[in-house]
């Protein structure tokens, strides 16, 4: 049952690696609640949190791994969910650019986790989309 979705991008791993953990509240889309804005703290035991536009703030998750630059993992909790799930990321060097692997897992321990699972196999690709624009606009150095 684990998603799995894979894109390529222009730039080296260390410079996609901090795209996507350091400056997530820049590309990443609308969190669970309207205006909220995903975030990553950057490094072993950090969180991976949504800030609302009242300031209030949902733990989503905790980062589980972080090996700048080829591994994050997150464990993943939607609002209404009783358990985990696990996101993993690996950014591999290739042809020039990096691959960008996604493995989320955990979608089978839990009936009503299960049922989201289709929700995200689809919603993944628009998550990497936003990901891999923000890549391409990026500064040579990885800033945003």
């Amino acid at each position: 049952m684990t998603i799995r979705k894979s894109i390529w991008v222009k730039r080296p791993p260390q410079i996609a690696f901090r795209i996507f953990c350091e400056h997530m509240s820049e590309w990443w889309p609308q969190g669970f609640v309207e205006g909220s804005k995903p975030a990553l703290e950057p490094r072993l035991g950090g969180r991976f949190f949504e800030r609302r536009p009242d300031g209030s703030e949902y733990e989503i998750g905790r980062v589980i791994a972080y090996e700048p630059p080829s591994l994050v993992c997150f464990t993943w909790r939607a609002p209404s969910w009783n358990s985990d799930t696990r996101v993993e990321i690996r950014f591999i060097a290739e042809r020039g650019g990096t691959r960008v692997d996604l493995e989320h897992s955990g979608w089978e321990q839990d009936a009503k986790v299960s049922e989201y699972r289709k929700n995200y196999d689809s919603g993944w690709p628009r998550i990497l989309g936003y990901y891999e624009a923000a890549v391409e606009q990026a500064a040579p150095g990885g800033t945003t």
